[in-house]
């Protein structure tokens, strides 16, 4: 009986998770990788992964992140270690490197367009989200 009573009540606990509040709503589905081949301006998106570089510049700062598929808290999944390209998160301030370097992320905003970049020396083409929540786990 106290199995079955265990089982009920890790079955109800999980249902309700979510997100954290700043990163509840309604998002497009669209992973990083898809964007690329099919751009669609103002998509407005949550992707999640971990930063592997900072870039700020006088008027604006932007994150390099290395996409990754999200749990069901939105954070980069332990299970599954897929890659989803990457993307630029970008804001109009400055951004701490040594707070975000190789740390997990979980972005929000509207995705602007595709900005070409290298990644060593070859052509890459990142998605850039204008980063409205930069969730930090």
């Amino acid at each position: 009986m106290k199995y079955i009573v265990f089982v009920i009540s890790a079955l109800t606990l999980s249902a309700c998770v979510q997100p954290p509040k700043p990163l509840r709503g309604e998002f497009s589905d669209v992973s990083p990788q898809a964007y690329q081949a099919n751009p669609v301006k103002d998509l407005v998106v949550r992707w999640t992964g971990f930063v592997v570089d900072v870039d700020n510049q006088n008027d604006h700062s932007c994150l390099t992140i290395m996409a990754k598929v999200p749990d069901e808290l939105s954070r980069p999944s332990k299970r599954i270690r897929l890659d989803q390209g990457r993307f630029l998160a970008c804001k109009p301030k400055f951004l701490e490197p040594e707070f975000f370097l190789k740390k997990a992320v979980t972005i929000t905003g509207p995705v602007k367009r595709l900005v070409n970049k290298k990644v060593d020396e070859m052509d890459y083409a990142y998605p850039l989200v204008d980063a409205q929540i930069i969730y930090v786990w």
